[in-house]
């Protein structure tokens, strides 16, 4: 409106002046960079009221497995809240006996945490740190590089960021304190992403003769894969477009990206690991959960899928064909999916947890209680099981 004003008033000469001295300005004005700051609680003892010992009682499962499978709850530690909004527990990872934990907002809003606590005796956790952010989803963690980072995957009010370049999805890199290993108060950097928010963040090792990890994030609708170097977010060694990303692993070689393709199915793509980002494409006749976390497990020459109402997918990866589906037709959706030497673990929401021999997905045991499993990881002989309608996070022991 102010120009055609000008260029009516005063005349087209004029008026291109006028703009020109304007965009020049505007143009020689510094970019301004969002540094993403957290409150700190590292009071332990107030901390520490978050923690319930359960004394080692015996975990009650629904199937008599026998296999001599059998856990013991330790403990489980409440939520935190923000604004209000009680946060629910997204991600697990570990340094020594340190372990890691994110977590969001459930549903509308933005509210993160990052949970620092000790496990060296798992009945009594001992709860560490705590680092809010009022205007984040923190949805994955992982430990960086030479284990002086940690990373997270999520999603920033774009209103409070000022990012242009993003619907919200980000990726933040925090340092750890020397050898407390605590997180410090303030990001190394945080990188804007394509889509509404990241899902999933992986540490790969370099190729041979390649110094720092390289940086597989996924970034949900309209979003895709980026690959960024671990000390650079500025260099990109690989960046994909899909119509819904999910979730990125891998082992031994291979990385597995699942993806949606917006017409029921679904795909993955195997990667070579050597950054030549060359992939083989498998097509899979289940789809993608809206919304839903899906998380990927690799594991050997095989990757289990967490496909929300279609359950379990186990797809080989030297072959391309689907070698199995567990599905207990439940009320719940699968979420994510861990395993270890014998046997895979299934979040199954509403159902709880599924314990299933790796191979041929046979029920061993479930485990049902009073809420909603939306996450699994193990370390060792501990599983955490993340809550999603009380949001805490729930450690069992294998016996």
């Amino acid at each position: 409106m102010k120009n055609t004003f000008i260029h009516q008033v005063l005349g087209l000469t004029l008026s291109l002046t006028l703009i020109f001295a304007c965009d020049t300005q505007e143009d020689t004005e510094p970019a301004e960079v969002f540094v993403p700051s957290f409150l700190a609680n590292d009071n332990v003892s107030a901390l520490n009221t978050r923690v319930t010992s359960s004394q080692g009682v015996a975990v009650s499962f629904s199937v008599n497995s026998g296999n001599n499978v059998s856990f013991t709850k330790r403990a489980e530690i409440s939520p935190n809240t923000i604004n209000g909004q009680q946060l629910s527990a997204t991600g697990v990872d570990y340094l020594n006996n340190n372990v890691y934990v994110s977590y969001h907002v459930r549903g509308e809003g933005y509210g993160g945490e990052i949970l620092t606590f000790d496990v060296s005796d798992p009945s009594n956790p001992n709860l560490l740190k705590s680092l809010t952010d009022t205007t984040a989803d923190f949805n994955d963690i992982m430990i960086g590089q030479h284990r002086g980072n940690i990373w997270v995957a999520g999603a920033r009010d774009i209103y409070t960021s000022r990012y242009t370049d993003t619907d919200g999805a980000i990726a933040t890199k925090i340092g750890l304190n020397g050898n407390d290993k605590l997180p410090k108060s303030t990001a190394t950097w945080e990188v804007p992403l394509a889509s509404y928010s990241a899902s999933s963040i992986t540490r790969v090792d370099p190729p041979a003769g390649q110094s720092n990890g390289r940086i597989y994030i996924t970034s949900g609708s309209r979003g895709g894969l980026t690959v960024v170097r671990g000390n650079n977010e500025n260099q990109v060694y690989h960046e994909r477009s899909v119509i819904e990303a999910k979730h990125f692993d891998y082992y031994d070689g291979k990385g597995v990206f699942l993806r949606g393709n917006g017409d029921g199915t679904s795909s993955i793509d195997i990667y070579s690991l050597d950054d030549t980002f060359a992939y083989q494409t498998i097509q899979i006749g289940f789809d993608v959960t809206y919304l839903g976390k899906n998380g990927v497990e690799v594991d050997g020459d095989y990757a289990y899928l967490a496909m929300g109402d279609d359950g379990v997918v186990m797809v080989s990866l030297t072959n391309g064909t689907v070698e199995g589906v567990f599905n207990p037709n439940g009320s719940g959706f699968t979420n994510a999916v861990a395993v270890d030497d014998d046997f895979l673990y299934v979040a199954n929401g509403a159902d709880g947890l599924f314990i299933l021999d790796k191979h041929s997905l046979e029920v061993k045991a479930n485990y049902k209680f009073n809420g909603s499993c939306n996450y699994v990881s193990i370390k060792d002989n501990l599983i955490f099981l993340a809550n999603g309608d009380s949001g805490g996070l729930i450690i069992l022991e294998r016996n």
